[in-house]
């Protein structure tokens, strides 16, 4: 199985097209996950739709990475949005605590740590 991250700007309007993601398509989202860098000096939160696997076998998780102020020591009013949001449709809402990204050298570096995280944590399905 491929599972992809597709990974979208940190912007205002990248939050929107999060909410049209969930609008026309909440009956294929697996969940919405908050991952959140608490061992940061200043902790940020990402934020990933991960869709059901497609027929081909392929699983898209559209993410925003690292562009959310980290919703537990104050108000965050991107977080409750997307919140909100995944409430408004149902959509099942998991957090977790990782690394930063600006500890990994690339990108795919980046993305593998975290599908490990996410399979370990059984939120993805193992590679077929």
């Amino acid at each position: 199985m491929k599972q992809t991250f597709i990974p979208l700007g940190t912007g205002l309007s990248d939050l929107f097209e999060f909410e049209q993601l969930m609008k026309y398509n909440h009956e294929r989202i697996h969940c919405l996950l908050f991952l959140h860098t608490t061992l940061e000096a200043e902790p940020k939160t990402s934020c990933i739709l991960i869709m059901n696997p497609a027929q081909n076998k392929f699983q898209a998780m559209y993410s925003i990475f690292e562009c959310i102020k980290y919703p537990y020591q104050g108000q965050s009013k991107k977080y409750e949005m997307l919140k909100n949001w995944a409430q408004q449709y149902d959509i099942n809402v998991i957090e977790h605590e990782i690394k930063s990204k600006k500890h990994f050298y690339e990108d795919a570096l980046y993305y593998q740590y975290l599908t490990g995280v996410l399979r370990l944590q059984r939120i993805i399905p193992p590679m077929y």
